[in-house]
């Protein structure tokens, strides 16, 4: 097999979530409840950030085509109603 197993990049993920648990604990200066539920949730950043991202990619998808079909219609009819 040419590619990382399944239980190797598992492994990873799990190192790399405990790097996270351990760094929030130590550097936080916050009561041990929130340095906890911090480090507990700290994944959960970057997948909020690319829902976020999603979301204004998707309205930006759908706003531009209205707002620039209603530019070119108040144009004509700014451009009709000055001829």
């Amino acid at each position: 097999m040419l590619g990382p197993t399944t239980a190797s990049l598992t492994m990873l993920y799990l190192a790399l979530y405990l790097a996270g648990f351990v760094i929030a604990l130590a550097v936080m200066r916050d009561p041990w409840p929130v340095r906890i539920g911090t480090a507990v949730v700290w994944p959960l950043g970057p997948l909020a950030f690319v829902v976020v991202i999603s979301i204004l990619l998707l309205a930006s998808a759908i706003l531009w085509p209205v707002l620039i079909l209603g530019s070119a219609a108040l144009l004509g009819v700014l451009a009709w109603l000055t001829l």
